[in-house]
């Protein structure tokens, strides 16, 4: 899986849960700015963790804080499990 697939995984994840088209969600935008709550992203973390059969900090999405810092540290993450 690419870093592009995993930003699309999160993008849809995302926005599943704020009930908002994925593509018209900007990767580069803060995800607090994006509307993502602490609640949404505990959802969030679960939901990808699931999709990516990957162990995930409950606070990653708020170390890495955007969509495509947060991909990069799922990519790396499933780079070093395989």
């Amino acid at each position: 899986m690419s870093k592009e697939d995993i930003i699309m995984t999160i993008k849809s994840e995302i926005g599943a849960i704020l009930m908002q088209d994925a593509d018209s969600i900007d990767e580069e935008t803060n995800l607090l700015k994006i509307g993502v709550s602490s609640i949404q992203a505990l959802k969030i973390i679960n939901r990808i963790r699931k999709k990516l059969d990957i162990d995930i900090s409950p606070v990653a999405m708020f170390e890495y804080k955007t969509i495509s810092a947060f991909a990069g540290y799922l990519y790396e993450c499933r780079e070093e499990a395989v």
